[in-house]
C-alpha cells in the first residue's frame, strides 16, 4: 500500500483527476475518495477520472465511484471515466457498471462531453 499520487486539472465547468498509481487498493481508495469529495465540495460538480496510468482498481474503488457519481448527480453534475485498460473495462462490464457510468475512450472525448453541454 502506498500514497495515491494524482494530478488535478481544473477547467471551466469540470475538473480532471489522473491518478499516477498503477494499482489503487484500500488505502489509496480512501485518498481517492477524499480528493474527489474535496473537488465536489469546491464546486467542481463535473469530474473526469482519467485512468490512463492505472492498471488495477480494487472493488472498493467501484463503490467509491458509485458514491461520487451519486454525489455529483445531486448537483446536476456528472462523473466521466476515461482511458480504462481492458482489465478495468472488463470489471465494469461484468458488474454492469458500464451501463451506469459515462465512459469515454479518452480524455478529449470526455472533455468534449462537458464542453458540448
Amino acid at each position: 500500500m502506498g500514497t495515491l499520487i494524482y494530478k488535478i486539472e481544473k477547467n471551466e465547468g469540470f475538473a480532471v483527476m489522473t491518478p499516477s498509481l498503477e494499482t489503487i487498493l484500500i488505502e489509496e481508495n480512501e485518498q481517492l475518495k477524499s480528493a474527489l469529495i474535496f473537488l465536489l465540495d469546491q464546486g467542481c460538480k463535473n469530474l473526469i477520472l482519467d485512468l490512463s496510468q492505472t492498471n488495477y482498481i480494487s472493488s472498493l474503488v467501484l463503490g467509491t465511484l458509485m458514491f461520487i457519481l451519486k454525489k455529483s448527480k445531486e448537483t446536476n453534475g456528472n462523473l466521466i471515466i476515461c482511458n480504462m485498460n481492458e482489465k478495468i473495462k472488463e470489471v465494469f462490464a461484468i458488474t454492469n457498471l458500464d451501463k451506469v457510468f459515462d465512459i469515454a475512450s479518452d480524455r478529449i472525448e470526455a472533455m468534449n462531453r462537458f464542453i458540448d453541454k
